[in-house]
């Protein structure tokens, strides 16, 4: 396996699968055009995004869509991403929230908010 870690930032050990460190790799891989880079981040991230969309949506094919949105944001934005900000996956997050937000207004941002409170239970 080719080792995603830039050589100032190398660890001891590669970086687990997931971990920002590939993550950010892959964001710059993204960020240079590079499709199949797209596609690993997608892969390592959509199901954590779908789960937070389908929590806020509330319907399956408007969660759908969201992540779709959400990833085709990442693609044009890759460029954009300021590691120290934060982790890659918040990045990637941010972006679903915004495109949920858009979809539905501060009305959508209300109605999602009470549905995390809700299926969250008890703090």
């Amino acid at each position: 396996m080719t080792d995603l870690l830039a050589p100032d930032t190398a660890a001891d050990e590669p970086a687990r699968p997931g971990s920002d460190a590939e993550l950010g790799a892959l964001l710059t891989a993204v960020a240079a055009g590079d499709r199949a880079a797209l596609a690993d981040l997608y892969d390592a991230t959509s199901a954590a995004a779908f789960g937070l969309a389908l929590r806020l949506t509330a319907n399956r094919a408007a969660a759908e869509e969201v992540v779709r949105e959400a990833f085709l944001t990442v693609w044009r934005d890759a460029r954009r991403y300021d590691p120290g900000a934060g982790p890659v996956r918040a990045w990637i997050l941010g972006h679903l929230w915004r495109c949920v937000l858009d979809r539905g207004g501060l009305a959508g941002l209300r109605e999602a908010l009470t549905r995390v409170r809700e299926t969250s239970g008890p703090a």
